[in-house]
């Protein structure tokens, strides 16, 4: 026994010398090459002999073709073999070509131990279909039925048959009775009819007991989401791939020298395994639904509040529309709000705040209308109207706020008092009557001739009337530019654009290559006001509304009007980077931002040139 533990000793102190003695290393690699078009793959970056103690300022390469599904998930391993020790940390990305062809990964970065590491660049070939699946390699069949009679992943919905719009809770289960030194996600469920949110992705497994046939599992759960069926019908949850890498105990030598430098923890063996595909039925929503209803499905509170109730003429005030509850919260549609028909309003900006607690979907959506009286006068905003169908009651419901009375002043200043200049300046003509000394004999006119009978008087009398039909003219043509909301829109949208552009320009000029939390906040809004600014500009140019906002469909309306492809694809390229960078930030280069703003400044002009020759 003793002897047994001084070699163990030994054995971990070699080992530590082993790990100190070697360098880093840092790879780029893919589960799967060709891949499918519509097939998601496993981009790995791995650092070698460094990852135990961890690497900084990972940058990611251009992965603009391709959508970015899971990840970053992270993943760590130590192996010792005949007394060398490797050590890898992990970064996994999940993701999905975006057109076919041969598509290039460039190199990724990472420092550790006080140096740079970056991977070669990968080339992935994207093919029409499905290339043959990927066997379980350098597994002998015997061993791989054995794994697979002791591994298997499970995914268990609380339901299924539920109403449209329902929420269903889906968790993926690992069942395990053998060694798993670390996983990663290698493709994630396709949630054809569904929306879904994750509730719980945990990085450390809590591992619990469960006996199934007379076996004893070791259980953890990998992943919660709760799903909302956005369509009827018996629908389908894809299976989920993981690649494992299990620990396989090596069959004992007769000869004592080559148990002590073989590996103690066995052979690592790669092994993937998937779940079963669920089906779900999904029942219609009744019929009798109200004029307003819109999909919101769950139950919910409503509250509506201005922020001031008298303003002037061409001054904003803002509207806001709250809804609270539970249900499907990010796909609530924004409340009809009837105004009077002197009212400009804008698209609502929306945002929401989503809790995810105890495996429910719960929060508020604020829909805030930014609204511009032109005429003076008292208005009344008229009651807004939010229908739901409640799963509990089984039957709509139909929230009424009360209205909202404004008073509208008129916004123009009266004109100041005029001021008599000459040699009376120190004079001021403050409803006076002051009558001065007539220095000058003043001109004389023929006998015979009438004041009211030259053309200067005519012209004069005339005067008066051709302004008031001048000013009625103006007025007719005012109310109308005004009640043409769609054409005010348009030309007001390459203004608005610009204005955000500003706002974008001077978060980029205080943005620095720090990466501390400001600055990466300070750098999310950026993107954020370019997002905005693009679709502001295309919502108003092209007259869609909030709740018909999708790219397709919007690059969809500008193909009509212009055959310039490459103009739609650049437009395109920009949305889906501005949404990467906002919702799965990676790397936030100053150098990046500058090329974003450029991009957008010039995509907006030119959009302006294309849409209004058409």
């Amino acid at each position: 026994m003793g002897r047994r533990t001084v070699s163990i000793v030994l054995l971990v102190f070699l080992a530590a010398i082993s790990l100190k003695a070697q360098d880093a290393t840092f790879e780029a690699s893919v589960d799967r090459n060709p891949v499918g078009m519509g097939e998601q793959f496993t981009l790995s970056l791995t650092l070698g002999n460094g990852g135990m103690g961890g690497g900084k300022n990972l940058q990611l390469p251009d992965l603009s073709k391709f959508h970015i599904m899971a990840g970053p998930n992270q993943s760590t391993s130590m192996q010792i073999i005949n007394g060398a020790v490797s050590s890898s940390l992990t970064y996994s990305y999940v993701l999905q070509p975006k057109e076919m062809g041969k598509l290039t990964i460039g190199a990724a970065s990472i420092e550790a131990g006080g140096k740079k590491y970056t991977t070669a660049p990968l080339t992935i070939e994207v093919v029409k279909g499905s290339p043959r699946p990927k066997q379980q390699a350098n597994v002998p069949d015997d061993l791989n039925v054995q794994i697979g009679e002791n591994l298997f992943l499970k995914a268990v919905v609380d339901k299924s048959h539920v109403m449209q719009g329902e929420q269903i809770n889906l968790t993926f289960k690992i069942y395990t009775r053998v060694s798993i030194a670390n996983y990663a996600v290698n493709k994630n469920p396709a949630l054809t009819g569904f929306w879904g949110e994750d509730t719980e992705n945990p990085k450390n497994i809590a591992l619990t007991n469960e006996t199934i046939n007379g076996k004893q599992y070791r259980v953890g759960v990998i992943k919660r989401m709760a799903l909302f069926p956005t369509q009827s019908g018996t629908l389908e949850i894809s299976p989920m791939e993981l690649q494992t890498v299990v620990q396989v105990q090596s069959r004992r030598s007769a000869d004592p020298f080559d148990s002590f430098f073989s590996n103690p923890f066995g052979q690592n063996v790669n092994y993937m395994v998937k779940s079963e595909p669920l089906k779900i039925k999904v029942d219609p929503l009744p019929a009798g639904a109200p004029s307003g209803f819109k999909g919101a499905v769950g139950r919910f509170t409503m509250n509506t509040v201005v922020d001031k109730k008298s303003t002037r003429t061409n001054e904003p005030i803002s509207l806001k529309v709250n809804i609270a509850g539970t249900g499907n919260i990010k796909l609530l549609e924004s409340p009809e709000v009837d105004l009077p028909t002197d009212f400009e309003q804008y698209t609502p900006k929306v945002s929401d705040n989503i809790n995810r607690e105890e495996g429910r979907i719960s929060g508020t959506k604020t829909f805030e209308y930014l609204l511009i009286p032109r005429y003076p006068g008292r208005k009344v905003i008229k009651p807004v109207m939010f229908s739901y169908f409640d799963v509990a009651k089984r039957d709509y419901v139909t929230l009424r706020s009360s209205e909202i009375e404004v008073t509208v002043e008129q916004g123009t200043a009266q004109a100041t008092p005029l001021i008599a200049g000459g040699a009376r300046e120190d004079i001021q003509l403050l409803s006076q009557d002051i009558r001065f000394i007539k220095v000058s004999s003043g001109t004389l006119s023929r006998k015979g001739e009438y004041v009211h009978t030259s053309g200067t008087f005519i012209a004069l009398l005339l005067l008066p009337l051709g302004c008031l039909a001048g000013a009625f003219v103006y007025a007719r043509r005012r109310r109308s530019v005004m009640m043409d909301e769609i054409g005010y829109r348009n030309r007001k949208a390459i203004k608005l654009a610009q204005k955000g552009l500003r706002e974008a320009d001077v978060l980029l000029k205080g943005a620095t290559p720090a990466n501390d939390q400001q600055s990466s906040k300070q750098k999310l809004q950026f993107y954020a006001e370019i997002s905005r600014a693009l679709w502001k500009y295309l919502c108003d140019k092209l007259n869609i509304s909030q709740a018909d906002l999708s790219i397709d469909g919007t690059l969809a309306m500008i193909s009509q009007r212009s055959a310039n492809t490459e103009l739609t694809a650049s437009l395109k390229s920009l949305l889906e980077s501005c949404e990467m960078a906002r919702f799965a930030p990676t790397s936030l280069e100053v150098a990046t931002m500058r090329k974003t703003y450029e991009d957008a400044k010039r995509l907006i002009v030119e959009l302006e040139q294309t849409l209004n020759t058409k």
